[in-house]
């Protein structure tokens, strides 16, 4: 049985975006069963501003308080200096990600697209509700 302290842990972790995928170069599910690779433009990554580095979400992604720090001055100075950084999930410390150039896609291409956009996170959104719920 899984405690309520634990669901929120879990719930803190799936919610957490520097839990995500590394950068892969977008595709597009055609019906006719075949992948189409989309036209993309680098961006500076979302998940880390560009900095390359983020915190491990290990250490933080269930909230940190000012109880932390204080019951503990060199977890704080080891926070705040870094030591507890890792190369980020997304960009892999690159700093920029591909994102989708929607302008150069056809509005056919961007409708499909953006479809399929739409049902992954609708996938994704139905995934965390399970585990939320323990299933």
């Amino acid at each position: 049985m899984i405690t309520s302290a634990q669901r929120l842990e879990a719930g803190a972790w799936a919610q957490d975006h520097r839990n995500c995928q590394r950068d892969t170069a977008p595709v597009l599910y055609l019906d006719d069963g075949t992948e189409m690779q989309m036209p993309t433009r680098w961006v500076v990554c979302p998940v880390c501003d560009g900095a390359g580095t983020h915190v491990n979400p290990a250490i933080d992604c269930g909230g940190l308080s000012a109880e932390d720090f204080a019951d503990d001055p060199d977890f704080a100075e080891d926070y705040f200096s870094g030591a507890y950084d890792q190369p980020c999930n997304r960009c892999a410390g690159r700093t920029t990600v591909r994102e989708v150039d929607l302008d150069r896609l056809s509005a056919e291409h961007r409708s499909a697209y953006e479809q399929q956009t739409r049902d992954e996170a609708y996938y994704q959104a139905m995934c965390r509700a399970e585990q939320m719920a323990g299933a």
